[in-house]
């Protein structure tokens, strides 16, 4: 994989859970910090769904075609689609838009 270090196979089923939501997470917070909760605010939960079958529709492409894409890999188009899902999930229970930890300890 290009230099990077090779993912570890989990021995277990919940710890491939657990390591899965840890790199969404990772990915989460640094998407979150460069777009900022504007983005997604301002179309709220439909604009969620605009951008799920966005990527819906670009893996389905890529997955019959057997195309390799030229951007971003598929695996991270998973990823995206698992976020939008937590996305929406938190814009339906409005708590899209809470501030950042850092944020919070800043203000301290």
């Amino acid at each position: 994989m290009g230099g990077q270090t090779p993912i570890r196979r989990p021995e277990t089923f919940e710890d491939a859970i657990d390591h899965v939501l840890a790199e969404m997470r990772a990915l989460m917070i640094t998407k979150n910090r460069d777009y900022g909760p504007g983005n997604i605010a301002a179309f709220g939960e439909f604009g969620v769904v605009v951008r799920a079958s966005d990527k819906v529709h670009r893996l389905a492409n890529l997955l019959q075609s057997g195309k390799q894409p030229e951007h971003e890999k598929i695996e991270d188009t998973w990823m995206d689609l698992a976020n939008y899902g937590l996305i929406g999930l938190l814009c339906r229970r409005d708590w899209w838009g809470l501030p950042m930890e850092d944020e919070i300890e800043e203000e301290d």
